[in-house]
């Protein structure tokens, strides 16, 4: 953002000095940002005020309100350099609080009965259970899981249709368990699945583990049934069927939570984000997850017939948030976890600006004990490219996978302090740079972040959030949702 013309007129007393700081129009007021990850809206007057060092010490925006930090809590100006305050509050976002990889993906099949328009896992027919993970390579998978020096660990079931091999699944979450009784770790189990094989004695298993349960559903019958072609029959009603089964095992006293949904958006979606949004709250779920498409995998080959602009999507997600408020407005419990995840980072600090955590807060273990930095990682090798394995779970140790070259180059390049174009940006506190994203888009894990769709895509979306934000009765609801942050 350009400097604004400094007002006339001189103010007395001491003027605090101009800290290092972004800055992007936002609505009516300029929104400034600092590394540490503060942030604050001004008016034009007072950011050409401030730019001109006129904020003295015991100025409303330097000292704040009861209510709201001001410029110098929020070390936006100050009156002294104190390089250990700074320290304090750097180091930990650029440095990581770093314990081991927590978030460990496991696909026990390639194997699926649905073939959806946007998959990005390039799944195989059901004939194929030369692609299953045998309970051999489960067995090392899990051996290695435990090698993070992480006190939590998620294990992911993914595919595939993981439920396709189910006595693996099993299998892990036993083994996990019994294993976990000497290591001790703070133990959690997820589950992505389509829902259709999903029956009575594996809801109670699953339920009686703790597993978590996550599913893909894209609203109403015609966009779901568009998107995700079920080969065995009626995918949406597959999908409620299982819904509907562990919704009533909950209502009969089973601890479990409501099951998540993620609701990917098509070219078909656009428009109709109310009615979408309407049917997913009438199942009773709170989560409401928006994901916008990528392309790779099939999604790349179906993107003329379900592809849209990185604006077209953030219309979408803008007319769907404020939908989502004004429910809530009414009494309605809904949140949708990509605004609260941008919450955390925001309002929270929440967020580790280097280096991404790809490699080294979470790993993908393929059905052949493969080892990758990440899913996405997984999925580009599925296409020929394997740029992100790192190892195989039978052979490689954790040392070997953290001293991998991909692993470094990767870290390396999610520093957005290193790309001309993110170091001026105001969102660079709160938003990241994707190694595995520019490098399936551009050829290179540094990408060129000014062509790169990623990049337009999440301005368009901060944007969205801090116009939100803004809005005082928006921002109480936003703030709200801060309790769901653990789910």
């Amino acid at each position: 953002m350009s400097r604004l013309t400094e007002p006339a007129g001189v103010l007395e007393a001491s003027p605090l000095k101009v800290a290092a700081h972004n800055a992007r129009k936002v609505g009516a007021s300029v929104l400034i940002t600092n590394d540490i990850g503060e942030h604050a809206f001004l008016s034009e007057a007072d950011y050409a005020r401030y730019l001109s060092g006129r904020i003295e010490n015991g100025d409303i925006l330097a000292t704040g309100s009861d209510k709201t930090k001001g410029l110098l809590q929020k070390d936006f100006v100050r009156d002294q350099l104190d390089f250990m305050h700074l320290s304090d509050r750097t180091v930990p976002r650029h440095l990581l609080d770093w314990k081991g990889p927590n978030v460990h993906t496991v696909v026990v099949t390639l194997r699926c009965n649905f073939k959806c328009l946007y998959c990005h896992a390039s799944v195989v027919g059901l004939d194929r259970t030369d692609k299953d993970m045998t309970v051999e390579t489960a067995k090392a998978v899990v051996d290695l899981i435990f090698q993070s020096p992480s006190p939590n660990l998620m294990i992911e079931f993914q595919g595939g249709e993981p439920l396709l091999n189910w006595p693996v699944v099993k299998f892990i979450v036993q083994y996990a368990k019994e294993k976990n009784k000497h290591h001790k770790r703070a133990l959690h189990f997820g589950l992505i699945s389509n829902f259709s094989l999903l029956d009575d004695a594996m809801i109670d298993f699953l339920i009686a583990h703790g597993v978590s349960f996550c599913t893909s559903f894209d609203g109403p019958k015609d966009l779901h049934d568009r998107n995700r072609i079920y080969l065995g029959g009626n995918s949406h009603e597959s999908v409620l069927a299982g819904l509907r089964k562990i919704v009533s095992k909950k209502a009969g006293g089973a601890k479990t939570d409501t099951p998540n949904a993620i609701c990917t958006i098509t070219k078909h979606s656009l428009g109709r984000a109310p009615e979408i949004v309407d049917q997913l709250v009438a199942l009773g779920l709170e989560r409401i997850q928006f994901g916008p498409l990528d392309p790779i995998g099939f999604a790349k080959k179906s993107w003329g017939a379900i592809g849209y602009t990185s604006a077209e999507f953030v219309k979408f997600y803008s007319d769907a948030l404020d939908y989502i408020i004004a429910l809530n407005k009414k009494g309605v419990k809904a949140y949708e976890k990509m605004a609260l995840i941008f919450m955390v980072r925001i309002l929270e600090g929440g967020h580790w600006r280097f280096p991404n955590a790809d490699g080294v807060a979470r790993l993908a273990y393929n059905h052949d004990g493969s080892v990758y930095t990440c899913e996405e990682g997984r999925l580009l090798a599925n296409e020929g490219d394997e740029f992100f394995k790192i190892g195989h779970a039978a052979t490689s140790s954790f040392s070997d996978l953290l001293d991998h070259p991909t692993v470094r180059a990767s870290l390396l390049a999610s520093s957005s302090n290193a790309q001309p174009m993110c170091f001026q940006c105001a969102y660079n506190p709160f938003c990241s740079v994707l190694p595995v994203y520019n490098h399936g888009t551009q050829g290179s894990v540094f990408g060129q972040m000014p062509d790169n769709g990623w990049c337009e895509k999440m301005m368009g979306l901060f944007d969205v959030a801090f116009t939100k934000l803004q809005d005082p009765e928006a921002r109480k609801i936003l703030e709200s949702w801060l309790e769901y942050k653990s789910r």
